[in-house]
């Protein structure tokens, strides 16, 4: 065999035994390993690794950005970097660099790096390396993902599933080696039902109803009187007004009591009648801006007002209004996307696809309202839009002073213009009067000297 023979079959056997030691995961990794589901979801299992341990350098902003690489884009983690080397080779982490860097021992090399505080676990290790083995699928954020109706899952114990729900249930439960609990007792299942439709606990005599109930359709009877409820509306209410940011107060300094109980009992009642989310949802965004709107519709947009508010005498006005177009954007983020916006209100999100100029592309929406950020010194005092709440009764009443007022004015308006037009008749013969005498005055005025 000749030199240059030897030295290509020994470079081949190197490149051979380097790719085999690259392949094999530690111990402790392939158990990992062994042990996650058979489907790793981007959403729900890899993100939540990238934007804690990886996205502060490796993320959507531009300003901390390292290596040009961006870890929440997958055609820029494909291709190869000035090093030659791909990040992510979809279906084989063999290849893909950033599994090298994650399980190698260098302190130069290893990622996260040690200055960063960061450490990836065994299990988030793995579960990077089993995502890319798979294909490395990315998914846009779950709020923006169109839910689609699943087909329901095969199970081994086709006879506990009472509804389709269970079926996913049991599926989990199956998957992991679990079996399903015994049925609960009948006054268990209607504590459970009434603290979660209602918040509250059930009477004894409605609990004794039930449990005596032996027909099939009693716990679907019990459901339907709870959904009923005005109670319902109120537990419902709950959670809405936290991502509201309900108070009865204005927060800050002084603290002031505010009166928003209208709009809190409008979201009880559209959770009572069932409202569907889209109106829901365009009621309290703009209701003054939908088609036919009424005092309801009007009312709704109270939660773009439920901010915080500074009475304190000395704030800049402007400042806070910014404060307040800023707090109104950051909940849209929060209550209808399904995401933080705020971190975008000073640069590019780290960690969320948000830029800055997208923050303030919405922002733009809530910096028209009609606001001067100043303070509140007193109960008669509106800093802003407001809204006249009436009854039916007093609505009716209102429509027919309104009514009466209007003939009133268009009476008033021909008098004026019948009075008008006199005048202007009087004015004209007094000017030919006035004419006419001036005219005789200044000729016997005229005197004649010889």
């Amino acid at each position: 065999m000749n030199i240059a023979r030897y030295h290509s079959v020994m470079v081949l056997i190197a490149g051979l035994v380097c790719y085999a030691c690259s392949y094999h995961l530690p111990d402790e990794v392939q158990v990992a390993y062994d042990q996650l589901p058979d489907r790793i979801d981007f959403n729900f299992q890899v993100k939540p690794i990238l934007s804690d341990k990886c996205f502060a350098c490796h993320g959507p902003d531009q300003q901390s950005l390292q290596a040009d690489l961006r870890l929440d884009l997958r055609d820029n983690v494909v291709e190869a970097k000035e090093s030659g080397k791909i990040p992510i080779v979809p279906g084989n982490s063999l290849k893909s660099h950033l599994v090298e860097r994650i399980l190698t021992d260098d302190p130069e090399l290893v990622m996260p790096p040690p200055e960063s505080h960061l450490n990836l676990s065994i299990e988030e290790t793995a579960t990077l390396v089993k995502w890319i083995d798979q294909g490395a699928e990315y998914k846009r954020h779950w709020s923006f993902i169109r839910p689609d109706k699943a087909e329901i899952p095969e199970v081994e114990q086709g006879s506990w599933p009472q509804t389709p729900l269970d079926y996913f249930a049991l599926q989990v439960m199956e998957s992991q080696g679990l079996q399903p609990s015994p049925a609960a007792a009948k006054a268990t299942l209607a504590r459970r039902l009434y603290f979660n439709l209602t918040g509250l606990p059930p009477d004894l005599k409605d609990l004794k109803a039930f449990v005596e109930d032996e027909s099939p359709e009693s716990y679907e009877k019990l459901v339907d009187k709870l959904l009923a409820s005005p109670a319902y509306g109120e537990r419902m209410a709950m959670e809405w007004m936290d991502v509201a940011r309900y108070a009865d107060s204005d927060g800050y300094l002084d603290d002031k009591h505010r009166d928003f109980t209208p709009w809190r009992d409008w979201v009880i009642e559209a959770f009572n009648r069932n409202m569907s989310y889209d109106q829901f949802v365009t009621w309290q965004l703009a209701g003054d801006l939908v088609q036919e709107r009424t005092q309801a519709s009007i009312l709704a947009t109270a939660f773009n007002r439920l901010h915080r508010k500074n009475s304190e005498a000395g704030i800049v006005f402007e400042e806070y209004r910014n404060e307040y177009v800023a707090d109104r954007t950051n909940t849209m983020g929060k209550a209808f996307l399904g995401l933080s916006v705020e971190c975008a209100r000073c640069h590019d999100h780290r960690y969320d696809p948000v830029s800055q100029k997208e923050y303030y592309q919405l922002y733009a929406f809530f910096n028209s309202t009609d606001e001067l950020g100043t303070a509140i010194y007193g109960p008669d005092q509106t800093p802003g839009p407001a809204l006249l709440l009436t009854s039916e009764e007093q609505e009716n009443l209102l429509n027919y002073l309104n009514v009466g007022i209007k003939q009133k004015e268009q009476q008033l308006n021909q008098m004026m213009a019948v009075r008008d037009q006199e005048y202007d008749r009087w004015a004209q013969n007094k000017q030919q009067i006035l004419t006419t005498l001036s005219s005789e005055l200044n000729h016997s005025m005229v005197a004649y000297y010889d």
